[in-house]
């Protein structure tokens, strides 16, 4: 048996938190050495707990902003509950092999009871982020990584809903990772700021996702891309001019040209069946010439645009979590992102806060905009710790 470290030594060198949460966890974990955190859900009961907790109305949120750049710099992302149960695991294939093997999984327990300090644990006691390098763990266990975390909560009631961390080797606790977390937080608690706000519309997921969804409340369901293209094309329609568009009008807007309306019509009849069947779709339904949705559909490109008409361009931050429907090469969809993109950027360089610029720059089409680095370090102050990084950004 390891017993607790007695070493003054050892704690007097944690930052003030984190030997906080050692003295916490010390009650828990006599044996830090062999502790491994609790798996107490098995995968039914983890499939229909994940299917009821409202984060997963924000997966498609944390896929774009999170799980793809942790995958490509071979960390994890994990989103776990209020107690600490992680529930989505996902990132690069061999750290989650790795993880895997400290029990750093769906199902598993990661509260500071559970497993003494960790990111995660900590950030649901203290509400705030957090960073723990390796050995700051208090099990051996978890020795092997390093993580970044903050908690999740309810936009309406501020309850906690759960946490959200980063963890691998030295980059999950680089200087960016945080900021990285809490801004793909602030816009997962934008989106579910709308979601229960629910006026019986369908939503439509599209920005920044290769998954789009269409749901309503808890209820979302998946669409090919073909089918997100043509929801997205009628309800941008329906929010401008409404008249609806022919067979022709619409097979080039997705084709490029005419000529291609009896695929469309086939796409169309499938559409149309899956609506029908889909609780999720609120009983909207396609009708045909010319084509047009028959109810408004609560589309998140539109909610970006809207807001940044009202110039509340903090709202369009939360919600815009990248290019609209990015696989799509439709020319309609290519002429909505751009305009989308555009939209947004010239608001942000006209009026947008430090902080806004700052938040626009972590989104991967503006990671190399000069123009908004070199606006963001005019409206800075001149202490602000965040100049170096952009300075360091810039050079080649």
């Amino acid at each position: 048996m390891k017993a607790v470290p007695d070493d003054p030594q050892t704690w007097s060198a944690l930052r003030p938190a984190l030997r906080e949460s050692w003295h916490r966890s010390a009650q828990f974990l006599r044996d830090p050495g062999s502790a491994l955190a609790p798996v107490e859900m098995d995968d039914g009961d983890l499939d229909a707990y994940r299917r009821e907790h409202p984060l997963r109305q924000v997966l498609p949120i944390f896929e774009k902003l999170l799980v793809q750049p942790a995958a490509d710099a071979g960390l994890v992302v994990a989103i776990g509950d209020a107690k600490g149960r992680l529930l989505w695991v996902d990132g690069d294939r061999k750290a989650l092999r790795i993880a895997e093997g400290s029990a750093f999984q769906p199902g598993a327990t990661w509260s500071e009871e559970a497993i003494g300090t960790s990111a995660p644990g900590v950030a649901l006691i203290t509400g705030q982020g957090v960073q723990v390098h390796q050995e700051e763990h208090f099990a051996s266990s978890a020795h092997q990584f390093s993580c970044s975390a903050a908690p999740i909560c309810n936009p309406h009631t501020g309850g906690l809903l759960g946490v959200v961390d980063l963890t691998g080797g030295e980059m999950a606790v680089a200087t960016h990772s945080l900021p990285l977390i809490q801004a793909a937080i602030s816009a997962a608690e934008a989106e579910l700021k709308v979601l229960p706000a629910d006026t019986g519309l369908a939503q439509l997921t599209t920005l920044g996702t290769r998954r789009p969804q269409i749901g309503i409340a808890a209820a979302r369901e998946s669409l090919s891309l073909r089918h997100a293209e043509i929801l997205t094309l009628l309800a941008w329609d329906g929010s401008t001019s409404g008249r609806g568009h022919s067979a022709g009008e619409l097979a080039e807007l997705i084709f490029g040209e005419s000529g291609h309306e009896v695929t469309l019509r086939a796409e169309i009849v499938r559409l149309r069946r899956i609506l029908r069947a889909t609780p999720a779709a609120a009983g909207m339904d396609l009708e045909s010439r010319p084509y047009r949705l028959s109810s408004p559909l609560d589309l998140d490109a539109l909610t970006v645009v809207t807001a940044l008409t009202a110039g509340d361009r903090s709202t369009a931050l939360d919600i815009y979590g990248g290019a609209l429907l990015p696989n799509s090469e439709a020319p309609g969809i290519l002429e909505l992102r751009q305009h989308i993109s555009a939209a947004l950027r010239e608001a942000l360089l006209s009026d947008g806060t430090p902080e806004e610029l700052l938040r626009y720059l972590q989104l991967s089409e503006a990671a190399r905009d000069e123009q908004v680095v070199y606006t963001a370090l005019r409206l800075l102050p001149p202490d602000s710790p965040q100049r170096a990084a952009l300075v360091v950004r810039m050079q080649p």
